[in-house]
Parts: structure tokens; C-alpha cells; sequence
């Protein structure tokens, strides 16, 4: 890579931090391209060649922090861990997203969902694309790891129900600590303490029946 390269990347990445800055402390909807450009200290046009729109620049972030996550998932897939257990932490550890006083992630993943990628064609995308590949892969070694060291109970389609309550759980983690609680139910319900019902109910029917 020439140093032009280089510096070309330093400064997309510095766009990217920045932009993240900004959107988690503030929202993804209250950041203009100019507040970016601001903080960065270049002018808009400058902005420009390294993205077209603000999709592109979310859609960034949001593989730069998924990335994040990728890796701590990977990290624990790699332990000397029973697949078992290995799940169990991965769930906490989707389930530990909501402890952030400020609520960033959680608010930052829902207000995504509003920028879906107006084009397959874009760099974003195909590492979007990529990012979510690798995270599946991570999660289907462990099922099959299941499989191999038998702390999952037999009988059952350990990718398919793997995939499925981490999906959930992730999804859910997201849903749940975003919507205002019910004031006509009987009781409240904490959005951490059901997660953590889904999480045991989820480990108590995979485990191995002794």
C-alpha cells in the first residue's frame, strides 16, 4: 500500500470514529455529514470522496462495531470451553449490551434498521455481507463442536436452534430495553430478567439429559 493509500485509509477511518462518536452520544438521526466534517476538520467536499451519503457512513459504523462483536464471539469460541458453555457466555454476553447507562448500542442497532443499503454494489455492503458470514461461521463451528463433545443433548438440530435464540436474543435485546413497559400488566417486566428466563429456558432444553 503507498503512503497516499495509507493516508487515505487513516483518514476514512477517522471519519468512521468520529461519525461514531457523534451518533452514539447523540443519535444516529441528529448527526448531519457536516457535524462529521466538523469534528474531522475537513470540508464537505473533502467528505465526499470517501462517502457518498449518510447510509453509507452508518452502514460503516455499524460493521466496524459488528466487527467488534464478531470478534468477541470468536474469542470465546476459541476457549478450552464445552460448546455448552461456550453458548451460554456468548448469550450473556448480547444479553450484557443493555448494561450501558446511555443505552448506545441498543439505540444505535434499532435506529439502523432505518438505514438499509440503497445499493449491493457499494464496499459497505460486501463487508456487511462478509462480516455477517463470519459471525455465522463462528456460531456453526460451535454447534458442531456440540455434536463432537456431546454437552449438547442429542436428538435435536443444534445449528438450527443455535442460530435461532442468538438471533433472538440479540434481536430481542434490542426490542425489549426500547419499549416502555406495559402500565395495564399485572407485573413489570424487567427487560434484563427476560432475557435471562429466555437464556435458562433456552440452555435448560439443549443441555445433556443425565
Amino acid at each position: 500500500m503507498s503512503i497516499r493509500e495509507q493516508r487515505k485509509q487513516q483518514r476514512r477511518e477517522q471519519i468512521i470514529q468520529a461519525a461514531k462518536t457523534l451518533m452514539l452520544n447523540n443519535g444516529i438521526q441528529q448527526v448531519q455529514l457536516q457535524d462529521v466534517a466538523n469534528e474531522v476538520g475537513i470540508g464537505i467536499a473533502t467528505f465526499y470522496r470517501y462517502f457518498a451519503n449518510k447510509e453509507l457512513l452508518v452502514l460503516a459504523i455499524n460493521n466496524e462495531i459488528t466487527s467488534q462483536m464478531t470478534n468477541s464471539i470468536r474469542k470465546i469460541a476459541n476457549e478450552p470451553l464445552t460448546a455448552y458453555v461456550q453458548i451460554e457466555r456468548i448469550l450473556t454476553y448480547y444479553i450484557e449490551l443493555i448494561d450501558d447507562p446511555q443505552h448506545q448500542f441498543v439505540k444505535f442497532f434499532k435506529a439502523f434498521e432505518a438505514y438499509k443499503p440503497i445499493s449491493e454494489e457499494t464496499d459497505e455492503y460486501k463487508e456487511f455481507v462478509d462480516i455477517r458470514r463470519e459471525m455465522a461461521n463462528v456460531l456453526y463451528s460451535i454447534a458442531e463442536k456440540g455434536n463432537e463433545d456431546q454437552s449438547i443433548r442429542a436428538g435435536i438440530d443444534i445449528p438450527e436452534y443455535v442460530f435461532t435464540v442468538v438471533q433472538n436474543i440479540s434481536y430481542f435485546t434490542v426490542e425489549s430495553y426500547l419499549t416502555e413497559h406495559d402500565p395495564n400488566l399485572p407485573v413489570k417486566l424487567d427487560p434484563k430478567k427476560q432475557l435471562k428466563l429466555i437464556k435458562e429456558m433456552f440452555l435448560q432444553f439443549i443441555a445433556t439429559k443425565n
